[in-house]
């Protein structure tokens, strides 16, 4: 074999095993990623669970002491009011 004949079989050589070292790593990446998917949705669900059951507890908080106050103006009583005309 020339030299020439030897240098291309080597880099060939070189190039494939680099080339097959690269697709396992980049195979085993995706292969991590698609098990932290479940992971990363169930921390997003959490999280919009979170925010959402904040803000109905600052909604309810608001709710609460706007009725406190509209009673102090208004006290509730059990009386209903009926309209009835008087004859």
């Amino acid at each position: 074999m020339s030299t020439a004949s030897k240098v291309t079989f080597g880099l060939s050589c070189v190039f494939a095993g680099a080339t097959f070292v690269y697709i396992n790593y980049v195979h085993q990446l995706e292969r991590d990623a698609l098990r932290q998917g479940p992971i990363k949705d169930k921390a997003r669900m959490q999280d919009k669970f979170n925010k959402k059951q904040l803000a109905n507890e600052a909604e309810h908080r608001e709710q609460t002491e706007l009725r406190e106050k509209l009673v102090k103006m208004q006290p509730l009583s059990s009386e209903i009011i009926r309209g009835e005309e008087k004859g």
